[in-house]
């Protein structure tokens, strides 16, 4: 569930770069070398459907301001388009560059986020009708029932 009406490439690729970092860093405090942690980053896999625009950022094409190996994590990633978004992509470039096909298992599913925000939608009016306060409880513990179901 989303405070904005849509995110833009830049919130979109701030959000992916701190889920990454989030991710990995704590590898490297466990003493993992970094050449297995650059292996990890190298099959993660990144489906997201304004790939395109997001990768095209300026701030994309630079290496970030993070100790290697973090710093070149958003180069190694493996960058998709999900695969619902991707057929409404009329550059060439978007269908070759950024196509799921062949580069994930066809069984993998790429579009996880869009299924989980249409049912956290339905959880909006309720969330809404709650002091602030409780709003998040009782979303943390909303999604942890789901996430126990869906396993």
């Amino acid at each position: 569930m989303s405070y904005y009406r849509s995110e833009s490439p830049t919130q979109a690729f701030l959000v992916i770069i701190l889920w990454l970092y989030r991710k990995f860093k704590p590898l490297l405090d466990a003493g993992m070398k970094p050449e297995e942690i650059s292996g990890k980053i190298s099959n993660t896999i990144v489906a997201y459907d304004n790939m395109c625009h997001v990768d095209g950022l300026k701030l994309a094409k630079c290496d970030l301001p993070f100790e290697a190996p973090f710093n070149k994590m958003w180069h190694n990633v493996i960058k998709v388009i999900d695969r619902l978004h991707i057929r409404n992509h009329k550059n060439p470039r978007c269908k070759t560059e950024y196509n799921p096909d062949g580069k994930i298992p066809p069984e993998d599913n790429t579009m996880a986020a869009e299924q989980t925000n249409v049912w956290a939608s339905r959880l909006k009016r309720i969330i809404c009708a709650m002091p602030h306060t409780h709003q998040f409880f009782y979303l943390h513990r909303s999604i942890k029932r789901r996430n126990h179901y869906t396993q």
